[in-house]
């Protein structure tokens, strides 16, 4: 049966469960939301027009295609979040992959905010279990005893030492085992989803990794996976690891915060480590506790006291595993505890399943399981082996990554382990020089069949009234592959074209396949709706807004910058922007176009005062980012500057930036500006893999795409109709004060 390729077994079992699978209710409306992370509308009509495309071309022909304009700015969260609910950007508030702190001006993630919560009932957990079992052991011995004839005061006393004995030692270890305080997560997105009111109206809603639902949403009537948000164990978007025997190598620019682990040989057993998640629950958060008893000004010197004292009591500030390698000349084997695995050059581990202690008592009721892949990428001249971010087990969710909790291993039981990570593949090693594009092809592969064949079992049940599944691989190859078909961006190689050129296509013809077996598997009367969030534009130069910034007397800095900004610093040490004099600052920029006035009054060293003088200062850069012109190339890196009141009706002043720098197609937000930072120059190449973008673009520079087999009325849709357009296809009430239209 070698002849029968997986695209065909796709399609076999979908034929044969759209003929046999149960259904819901004849006379219920269903809608089938199939979503493409980054499909270019642009592509998608060319290759469509080649005839490349078969099963969009049919869906076209059944019904309607349309570019889809994308939300302001057109980025994955921020898009994702209006289709979700049917309100822009000002609403969701999920404005831009990253926000700032006007108490601080330090950043956090838009979509998603890290919390804590109190674990029973905090301070006393280690005092009123001591007693409860102290109690309990005194009954149960008293009562023994005088089953036994033990007279009454005799049994007393000996229940009276027991219960005494028993309550002190496990009120000890309740303790020291029981945390006080445990990590938590916020999802910031406002505003109502399609499905949580498609579920309130008694339909059956399945929602399988869709951006921004991190932690999972509570349905009534239905279950979710999440999708992008999902953090990796370590609290990062994905933090892979490269262990090199090569001392010599530094991973470009490190932007992206790839974990170098040097090894200190290259044959033999060497012994290493895989660095885990933090100890929040018994480090980081009984730091915080005991520091706020503390003086302000003493706290620096408290807080590496207090450190020290828990590190020297055996308490962990991470939570490491040990690796040991035995490396020959023919093959590396790897093992982590019990588990090992022989690999040569090129190869890919199975699951690794990671026990990551912490004390007996949260090891025996709640232990903390990752998983991880490995692959070998040298021998020669020197060890190379790199390990994927570590991913949540499926079965272990302490902050709940799928609705009900367990529907994740629910999931893991029908299918085998998948990856429960949100940024599923990983984008960082090859801009950081480590891998090639085949080891992202061969990932790309494994993840992705993963969830088609989730996509197909679960679709094949029929139960469901409303089931949305969202794919991202064609944004990742869109990322990093752009540069192998546009002859003008910088890193252009006619050779890797020719070699690697072809895997654009590729993707799309993937996407394609996947539209014709959820078409089959939907079934004729089902509403069946293909879309994506955004398209795709070459990412040549790389502007640099707070050097502009600085450059035109909006920004001063004491000294010059030391360094790049980097993603560790941007949520570890937190860094950024220690060289800014805010006392002569009036505005900065953060995030991927994000423009901030130092406003008076909103940030902490604001100067700027609002009315008159926030307004000048406003238009300035308007009127300057608008008129730039790129000194290489003659051209304007930027199409528009927007003030917030002319991208949304309504908005929180102290959440939502005060400008938006939207980029020209080829140009986007540079590294260095995203992250709080300034580069060489003004205008820069982008001479890293990371090579397409849309992030920074103009909206309707880089238009979705969508797909559906019915007439719409409006032939210019947007991502911010899709909620309503659904609904209505439900035959649901749609909400008054919605910012979409339903298209249908």
């Amino acid at each position: 049966m070698k002849w029968v390729t997986r695209p065909m077994l796709l399609w076999m079992i979908a034929a044969l469960c759209a003929a046999t699978g149960a259904g819901v209710a004849e006379d219920r409306p269903r809608v089938v939301v199939i979503g493409f992370d980054g499909a270019d509308a642009r592509l998608v009509e060319k290759w469509m027009g080649e005839g490349r495309l078969p099963n969009l071309a049919a869906l076209r022909d059944e019904g309607t295609y349309s570019r889809l304009l994308p939300t302001n700015p057109p980025q994955t969260p921020v898009s994702w979040s209006s289709f979700a609910t049917g309100l822009d950007p000002g609403r969701t508030e999920v404005f831009d992959w990253l926000k700032r702190d006007a108490d601080n001006y330090l950043p956090d993630f838009a979509m998603i905010s890290a919390t804590r919560r109190q674990f029973g009932i905090g301070e006393r957990n280690g005092l009123v279990t001591g007693v409860a079992v102290g109690v309990l052991t005194l009954v149960l011995i008293l009562f023994g005893g005088r089953l036994l004839g033990c007279r009454w005061l005799v049994a007393a006393l000996i229940a009276t030492v027991c219960g005494g004995s028993a309550a002190l030692a496990v009120g000890s270890l309740a303790q020291r085992w029981l945390p006080v305080e445990v990590p938590d997560a916020r999802n910031n997105r406002q505003g109502k989803t399609m499905w949580q009111l498609a579920s309130e109206a008694g339909l059956r809603a399945r929602v399988i990794r869709v951006p921004a639902t991190f932690p999972a949403e509570a349905l009534s009537n239905g279950e979710m996976l999440s999708g992008l948000g999902v953090p990796d164990m370590r609290g990062g978007i994905g933090t892979p690891a490269y262990y090199t025997s090569d001392r010599n190598f530094k991973p470009g620019d490190n932007e992206f915060s790839l974990e170098l682990i040097p090894l200190p040989a290259r044959r033999g057993r060497i012994a290493s480590t895989i660095i885990g998640p933090s100890n929040k629950a018994f480090f980081d958060f009984v730091v915080d506790r005991r520091l706020a008893e503390i003086a302000p000004q003493e706290r620096s010197q408290a807080k590496r006291r207090l450190r020290r004292e828990l590190e020297e009591a055996g308490t962990p500030r991470r939570l490491d595993l040990p690796l040991e390698l035995e490396v020959t000349d023919r093959d590396c084997t790897i093992r982590v505890g019990e588990r090992r695995a022989t690999l040569a050059t090129g190869e890919w581990s199975d699951w690794f399943d990671l026990a990551f202690p912490i004390n007996p008592l949260v090891d025996a009721v709640a232990p903390l399981h990752g998983i991880v892949r490995f692959r070998l990428l040298a021998l020669e001249p020197e060890l190379a082996l790199y390990m994927s971010p570590i991913n949540f087990h499926p079965d272990c969710h302490p902050i709940a990554f799928a609705w009900p909790p367990d529907f994740s291993e629910e999931l893991r039981n029908r299918f085998g382990i998948y990856k429960t990570l949100g940024w599923d593949l990983d984008t960082w090693s090859l801009p950081s020089g480590v891998g090639d594009e085949r080891q992202f092809l061969e990932d790309l592969d494994f993840t992705e069949s993963k969830y088609e064949e989730i996509m197909v079992g679960l679709l094949a049940e029929k139960q469901d009234d409303l089931y949305i599944q969202i794919f991202y691989f064609p944004d990742r190859v869109g990322h990093l592959f752009w540069r192998h078909i546009d002859p003008g961006h910088p890193l252009y190689d006619p050779v890797e074209a020719s070699r690697w050129g072809g895997e654009m296509l590729r993707a799309y013809e993937r996407m394609d396949r996947i539209v014709g077996v959820a078409r089959a598997l939907a079934g004729r009367d089902a509403t069946f709706l293909v879309c994506s969030d955004h398209g795709f534009s070459s990412f040549r130069r790389g502007v640099n807004y707070n050097n502009w910034l600085v450059e035109n007397g909006l920004m001063t800095l004491k000294d010059r910058p030391a360094g790049k900004a980097t993603l560790e610093q941007l949520f570890d040490t937190r860094e950024l922007f220690a060289n800014v004099d805010w006392s002569r600052t009036k505005a900065y920029a953060l995030g991927l176009g994000s423009i901030y006035v130092n406003l008076a009054g909103r940030e902490k060293f604001g100067i700027v005062l609002p009315g008159e003088e926030y307004d000048t200062v406003r238009r300035q850069i308007k009127e300057g980012l608008e008129a730039l012109v790129d000194p290489a190339t003659g051209d304007h890196p930027v199409q528009r500057v927007w003030l917030r009141e002319e991208s949304y009706r309504e908005f929180d002043p102290r959440l939502i930036p005060d400008l938006r720098a939207a980029n020209h197609l080829n140009y986007r937000v540079s590294w260095q500006t995203s992250l709080g930072g300034f580069g060489e120059t003004l205008v820069e190449d982008n001479l890293k893999a990371w090579s397409g973008d849309h992030c920074s673009n103009a909206p309707e520079l880089v238009p979705g795409i969508l797909f559906i087999n019915r007439p719409i009325t409006n032939p210019e849709p947007r991502m911010v109709d899709l909620a309503p357009t659904i609904l209505r296809a439900l035959g649901v009430g749609v909400p008054d004060g919605l910012d979409g239209r339903p298209l249908l």
